[in-house]
């Protein structure tokens, strides 16, 4: 993995699209919760999420008619992908096409169930639900094409072809860590010179429905106005949305572009509890945190920021702060969380995070924990960034992710001087 930098970032977020922005407002404590109007969420513990505002997907995409394939997480990922080539400085066809590829994070293979509402309606009546008519009435109605708006490779295929990305490409469907993974995986490959150039990232958006139903029924969202990670009052995650894409290459193809690196990336740690859908377990989260430091050639006293995941579920606050405490001991090192702010946006929350640990680097800054007041009892010896910025620059960074079923990610960035060094 040594050698390998990022050399552009392309932010779709409910805090802004432009990543300097964003991390202005998340050093200024912004939370961007809400109340839910894109549907009825009163039969869920909350009507509060972090939607994103003012995105129009027409921007973005140049074949309308794709538009009707694409749902909200979709064109979301698109903008980030090619916001992430302009941040590099990406010519397109300037790079060879069989070299050029794309790593995604992708959610759950949702279509958008609202098409199928008038089909329902066509099968229920005051004595319910009748699958003869839904057959025969409800079925003719609906788009043909229904289902491929619920395929999970849709930001790869749609963003792959419109950038000519020919290369090597995989999609992780792994919950809240496929972002990390990408970009840890991408970042291998570019080692071992399988491609010059990979753009990697997550798209994904909880705003909906079907997450509200199935993260209720889990009981871990927060029934308050705003999420608070690492409190004595955390109570759950509030759902987000957006995406995030990085591009990365090898230092030395970076230089012959005339381009200076913004950060390396320096390891990668993975590990899974195995223990159920919701599992949280402590061994795990450390196993990935010591992964990561062994891949990136560090000691726990090196490190100077951990981006925690920090979903304000009380179970897995208190996981994480046991694994933390457990791999660097009574002296931890800076620790923040962006959740508060952007909300939970399941796959694509490890590349948020991502977004702003290498905005963090550049500006010299460390973002206080967005929501955090005072912290639980299990997390007071740890150096949670509370209440106002730190004015540090954190040098090397880790940021952690989860999803579901026990799986822990955890990517080693490190700073890079003037130079490019």
């Amino acid at each position: 993995m040594n050698g390998v930098v990022v050399t552009g970032i392309g932010l779709v977020s409910p805090l802004g699209l432009d990543p300097k922005e964003a991390f202005a407002r998340l050093c200024a404590g912004d939370c961007a919760a809400r109340a839910i109007t894109s549907f009825d969420a009163s039969p869920f513990p909350t009507r509060m999420g972090h939607p994103i505002q003012g995105f129009n997907g027409r921007d973005w995409v140049e074949n309308r008619k794709n538009l009707k394939l694409m749902t909200p997480a979709v064109q979301f990922g698109m903008a980030a992908a090619k916001l992430a080539v302009q941040s590099a400085g990406l010519t397109l066809g300037a790079t060879t096409p069989e070299r050029f590829g794309m790593f995604v994070g992708a959610g759950t293979a949702f279509g958008d169930l609202g098409d199928l509402v008038p089909a329902l309606g066509k099968a229920t009546d005051a004595d319910g639900f009748d699958m003869v008519r839904f057959a025969r009435d409800g079925m003719p109605v609906v788009n043909p094409l229904w289902l491929l708006k619920g395929l999970s490779n849709n930001v790869l295929g749609y963003a792959s072809a419109v950038l000519d990305a020919q290369g090597i490409n995989q999609n992780y469907c792994n919950s809240g860590v496929g972002a990390l993974q990408a970009v840890g995986e991408a970042a291998w490959a570019l080692a071992e010179d399988r491609a010059d150039i990979i753009i990697a990232g997550a798209s994904d958006s909880a705003v909906n429905p079907e997450h509200f139903a199935g993260f209720g029924r889990l009981g871990v969202l927060e029934t308050g106005p705003r999420m608070r990670p690492f409190d004595v009052r955390h109570n759950g995650f509030l759902p987000g949305e957006g995406a995030a894409f990085f591009v990365l290459e090898r230092a030395a193809h970076a230089a012959a572009r005339g381009v200076r690196p913004m950060a390396r990336v320096a390891g990668l740690g993975n590990a899974t509890a195995l223990r159920g859908l919701s599992a949280a377990d402590p061994h795990a989260v450390a196993a990935a945190l010591r992964q990561a430091l062994q891949v990136a050639g560090w000691a726990p006293k090196d490190v100077d920021l951990i981006h925690a995941h920090g979903n304000g579920n009380p179970q897995y606050d208190a996981c994480e702060a046991e694994a933390i405490g457990e791999v660097f001991g009574e002296r931890s090192p800076a620790i923040t969380a962006d959740k508060g702010a952007f909300g939970h946006a399941i796959s694509a929350g490890g590349a948020l995070s991502l977004a702003m640990a290498l905005q963090a680097q550049r500006a010299g800054v460390m973002p206080p924990v967005t929501g955090l007041e005072e912290p639980f009892a299990g997390a007071r010896g740890l150096d949670l960034v509370i209440g106002q910025a730190r004015p540090i620059r954190p040098h090397r960074s880790l940021v952690h992710t989860a999803g579901l079923g026990g799986q822990t990610c955890v990517l080693a960035i490190e700073a890079l001087g003037a130079d490019g060094e």
